[in-house]
């Protein structure tokens, strides 16, 4: 027997803790998420980052606090200085962090909660495998970690349309961002056209498919992530040991070796080159990011 919306959307939130952030837009999805917490009785705060690419976004702020003041919630909200290089997606994204972070900090609650559901972690997903992500092409997981914030996703395996038809059996309402309709934007371009021509021309499923790898490639990354931690750890890898590890191994090894050092930007490149320190040759260094190098001395390997 196949669950309604309204028992998938809320039995998917029953272990959040009772007080708990919540990341709201305005948007459909987090209102429908801001209301299924309330019906559930959980105590969430309302955090509103206004990015202020729209004239309309102030509008949408006030609105949103009259709403939580109608459902009694405690509302914050912070608005972004707009870039003079126009709207940097990444940069919009590390200052909405920073906001939630701060939020937290002040509040001394580390839970927040986010909308993201399961279109979201297709593109996500897609957008990495053009990017040619690597190890790091798993979409996004149901709890992560960032800027002392635990970060909770519980409507991952969520499609859109089901929030949809929460939000209508609860005759909710929400605000519309017209910026998610823009084409510039990269996800936007995925969303409206690329995985639509896909489901047309390649199978009506492409999106259902994504999905599937996405969470088979996020449970075997996490179990090859357990089988290289004791090694990735380590100030200094052996040179030994990782040569007789199978190749996908030595790669991720290599990859979560050189996050622990501080090594940002890692491309495929410096994993083969790191790689490389494993034959007996020379140079027995190589370059990597930011003026970092990793050099190998007798029988080991470390970065400096």
């Amino acid at each position: 027997m196949m669950r309604s919306p309204v028992d998938k959307l809320e039995s998917a939130l029953t272990t959040l803790p009772e007080t708990i952030l919540v990341g709201v837009s305005g948007g459909v999805d987090s209102i429908a998420l801001l209301h299924a917490l309330v019906e559930l009785g959980r105590k969430p705060i309302v955090l509103h980052f206004d990015h202020g690419w729209r004239k309309e976004s102030g509008e949408d702020a006030k609105w949103l606090r009259d709403l939580a003041q109608k459902w009694s919630l405690k509302f914050i909200a912070a608005k972004m200085r707009v870039s003079t290089k126009g709207h940097r997606e990444a940069e919009a994204r590390a200052a909405r962090y920073a906001f939630f972070s701060k939020s937290a900090a002040r509040l001394g609650i580390r839970d927040l909660v986010l909308a993201h559901h399961a279109d979201d972690q297709v593109e996500t997903y897609f957008m990495q495998l053009l990017r040619g992500s690597g190890a790091a092409g798993r979409g996004m997981d149901p709890v992560s970690h960032r800027d002392g914030l635990i970060i909770h996703r519980p409507w991952l395996d969520v499609w859109k349309k089901e929030i949809l038809v929460y939000a209508k059996q609860n005759k909710l309402t929400w605000r519309e961002d017209v910026t998610n309709t823009d084409n510039r934007h990269r996800r936007n371009l995925i969303r409206h056209r690329v995985l639509p021509y896909l489901q047309k021309q390649v199978s009506p499923q492409v999106a259902e498919n994504l999905w599937r790898s996405a969470e088979i490639q996020r449970a075997e990354s996490a179990w090859l992530d357990a089988l290289c931690a004791e090694l990735a750890a380590k100030t200094e890898l052996p040179v030994k040991s990782l040569r007789e590890q199978p190749l996908a191994q030595q790669r991720r090894t290599i990859l979560r070796w050189l996050q622990n050092r501080d090594v940002d930007d890692i491309s495929f490149a410096d994993v083969e080159a790191v790689r490389g320190l494993l034959e007996n040759v020379t140079p027995a260094k190589i370059n990597l990011s930011a003026g970092r190098f990793a050099r190998r001395r007798a029988g080991k390997i470390f970065a400096e």
